[in-house]
């Protein structure tokens, strides 16, 4: 039934106590009735109206599971009408969410709970590389089936030997989930090996319906999924850049977000915000002193004068105080590289290059102080600048050290998501890790005792 398939979408997700209550209660033998179909599709009508209403930022932070699902004397006798019609069905249609992959979505969902039914023993032992032998590879090969990362093959010659074909299963595992991609089976693999099946539902639903992020969306727009370390770059419906980034680290998030890119910096100084200054640099300080030189900053003082090494150190040492800024200068040492992307907001946050490229290859890149360093920052710059700048004059202006502020002909909306699971091309899930720890306590929706729904390879209940 298509209305008890909703209901447990949501109850996956974990969004609201009362709808999976009543999702339970609609789908138990002991307690399922037309009465409590009645009740499950009042308040998921409720809650899609209440969705509705949410801002960007809401809807990102799944806020509405304290929100009261009263239903509407609307909804009660629209109800009504269609069980006398007999059109319920019609009622049941219209809350279907507008997944752009949700026969896809609810395929995987069947997969993964018919996966909960069997046990699922933890794997994780001494770390495994091709070419070795070892009783867990076994079952890590079987594990690698089950999840479809590896097709059922003829029985091994040998089942306790890493083969290339293995491999290639570990290779394709650790893409799906963004982990170091070199057929080495670590700590961080392994604990990816060992996610529940449930979990990995739970996840995925709460994943889509963050990715309802509005009922439209603007013909260009930038999207940044914070737990993918990933930038997307859309136009007219296609994806014209992508790129690496690095985001806030646990103790410094990179914000949930919308706002837009009005202006391009090129060779932008970087005024330190003062809680670095604080934190990192003045604890610095006091052990390395030519810091400050080496690495290209100005000591300004409230009029903007630059204040002489000696008289700033005299007050910092002899004094223990700092009341000054810092302003690192353009060039090769600047943090925020050759662009920086201004977006308006509250909270200084926004994107700029970086000359700290190797951070790049890390798989966790949850390293920044809030901002988002963007490693094709240099074809994003051309793409919003190219009705006025060359690449030609672009480069003759980086190169120059000069800073100037270029406005974008048209702001480009920026949406940063926070998505760690969604569905890939072939249909597989993808999972990140829940870097800032949104999704870390699930309550699963099936209650001791009761029976899991079964469900068709379509997705629908049975």
């Amino acid at each position: 039934m298509q209305l008890h398939q909703l209901g447990l979408e949501l109850a996956l997700a974990d969004v609201h106590p009362e709808l999976t209550l009543w999702w339970q209660q609609a789908t138990s033998a002991d307690t399922a009735s037309d009465q409590a179909d009645d009740r499950l599709l009042l308040g998921l009508s409720t809650f899609w109206r209440q969705w509705s209403s949410l801002s960007f930022v809401e809807r990102q932070h799944l806020q509405v599971r304290r929100s009261a699902l009263v239903f509407s004397a609307e909804d009660q006798a629209a109800l009504q009408q269609a069980t006398q019609q007999g059109s319920r069905h019609q009622l049941v249609q219209r809350l279907v969410p507008g997944y752009a992959n949700h026969d896809q979505l609810q395929q995987q969902l069947a997969r993964l709970l018919s996966l909960a039914e069997q046990p699922w023993p933890a794997l994780r032992t001494t770390t495994l590389r091709p070419g070795e032998r070892a009783k867990a590879v076994s079952r890590v090969r079987e594990r690698l089936q089950l999840l479809g990362d590896l097709s059922a093959a003829e029985a091994e010659t040998d089942p306790s030997y890493y083969d290339s074909r293995l491999e290639q299963g570990v290779r394709q595992f650790q893409l799906r989930h963004g982990l170091q991609v070199d057929g080495v089976i670590g700590p961080h693999t392994y604990a990816w090996l060992d996610a529940p099946p449930l979990t990995r539902a739970q996840l995925l639903m709460r994943s889509m319906l963050r990715t309802l992020i509005g009922d439209t969306l603007p013909s260009a727009y930038l999207l940044v999924n914070i737990p993918e370390y990933r930038l997307r770059l859309y136009q007219d419906q296609a994806m014209v850049l992508e790129s690496d980034v690095i985001v806030g680290k646990d103790s410094r998030k990179t914000p949930i977000m919308a706002s837009e890119i009005t202006n391009v910096v090129v060779n932008p100084p970087w005024h330190v915000p003062r809680s670095i200054l604080t934190k990192d640099i003045l604890p610095r300080l006091y052990q390395d002193p030519d810091y400050i030189e080496r690495e290209d900053f100005e000591v300004l003082d409230a009029g903007e004068r630059v204040v002489p090494r000696e008289e700033w150190q005299a007050r910092l040492y002899e004094e223990g105080g700092f009341p000054y800024r810092l302003r690192q200068r353009p060039g090769s040492r600047n943090a925020l590289g050759a662009y920086k992307f201004h977006l308006p907001n509250n909270d200084a946050i926004y994107l700029h290059d970086t000359p700290s490229r190797g951070l790049f290859s890390r798989d966790s890149r949850a390293l920044s102080s809030g901002c988002v360093r963007v490693e094709e920052a240099e074809q994003l710059a051309l793409w919003l600048l190219s009705e006025q700048w060359s690449p030609a004059r672009l480069a003759d202006l980086k190169s120059s050290r000069h800073t100037r502020w270029l406005r974008v002909n048209k702001p480009l909306p920026v949406f940063m998501v926070y998505w760690p699971g969604w569905l890939g091309p072939d249909g597989l899930p993808r999972f990140r890790d829940d870097i800032y720890q949104f999704d870390r306590s699930l309550n699963p929706p099936f209650v001791a005792g009761q029976q899991r729904p079964l469900l068709a390879h379509n997705g629908q209940l049975l």
